[in-house]
């Protein structure tokens, strides 16, 4: 397994100076300005913003798509499974109705269908999202597992297993974070990403924060079922702390990072 941290400047500065060691930066596709620049460092891999679900597939523009993987040498395209409210309207976000359930994978299905007719679907991996509940924008049947194994069944594509959006969602819904992990289609596990979860001043959870006592359980527990055999090898452990642009760099304190990545790295190695 490959370990992986965001790129973020604090990130390279720390490669750079020898402080931490990793096998990949984890970075956004919205400048390539960006991943050549970290690429003097580091060995980048590239994270899609690209979602199945919400029918705007055929607007991505797969030249740059394309161009980047290649660029980075980045094994899968990833997208994220969506299913937003406003797509949905007058209609419960906790409704499990078969036939909302069926046009929400439906949308899922027949996106990841386009990606796959430009990479192949041996290279697409889907990633878990995080669902809230009331007054969100994500419908409850998104994050649903069994749903997930559907849109994974159908399609043949992979699984990116994301711990704090399915930790979070856990804690807003009051599920059993590994209870509900362990229903995911885990033999199809391609790729992990890890990183902590917090409340803001408002008491709102979110992620892409330091490490917590139960994060790093949760973590343990997920890489314990990896070495155990009982799930696959996932080709790369990423942690999602730290990024540029404003909604990340505030996030991006090099102490947390000299203390974090060895400790996952002691985990992943």
């Amino acid at each position: 397994m490959k370990l992986a941290v965001n790129y973020s400047v604090e990130a390279e500065r720390l490669v750079r100076d020898s402080v931490i060691d990793i096998d990949y930066f984890k970075c956004p596709d919205f400048s390539n300005e960006l991943i050549e620049n970290a690429e003097k460092t580091n060995p980048c891999y590239i994270h899609f913003g690209l979602n199945a679900g919400d029918g705007q597939m055929d607007k991505v523009n797969w030249k740059n798509v394309k161009e980047l993987r290649e660029q980075s040498n980045t094994p899968y395209i990833n997208v994220h499974a969506v299913a937003y409210a406003k797509d949905y309207p007058n209609t419960d976000i906790f409704s499990s109705s078969p036939s909302l359930v069926n046009r929400i994978v439906d949308a899922a299905v027949k996106d990841i269908e386009i990606v796959a007719e430009k990479v192949g679907i041996e290279n697409v991996i889907m990633e878990n999202i995080v669902c809230r509940g009331q007054g969100e924008n994500t419908m409850q049947a998104i994050i649903d597992p069994a749903i997930i194994s559907e849109i994974v069944d159908q399609t043949g594509c992979g699984l990116l297993l994301d711990t704090a959006h399915a930790q979070l969602t856990s804690k807003c819904l009051g599920y059993d974070v590994k209870e509900y992990i362990s229903q995911f289609p885990v033999k199809q596990l391609k790729e992990l990403h890890i990183t902590g979860i917090q409340a803001d001043e408002k008491g709102r959870l979110r992620d892409s924060m330091p490490m917590t006592k139960d994060d790093w359980e949760l973590a343990r527990w997920v890489m314990q079922r990896v070495k155990d055999g009982d799930w696959p090898e996932p080709w790369v452990v990423s942690l999602e702390y730290g990024g540029v642009g404003p909604k990340f760099e505030w996030r991006s304190d090099q102490d947390v990072l000299i203390e974090q990545v060895p400790m996952l790295c002691d985990l992943v190695k």
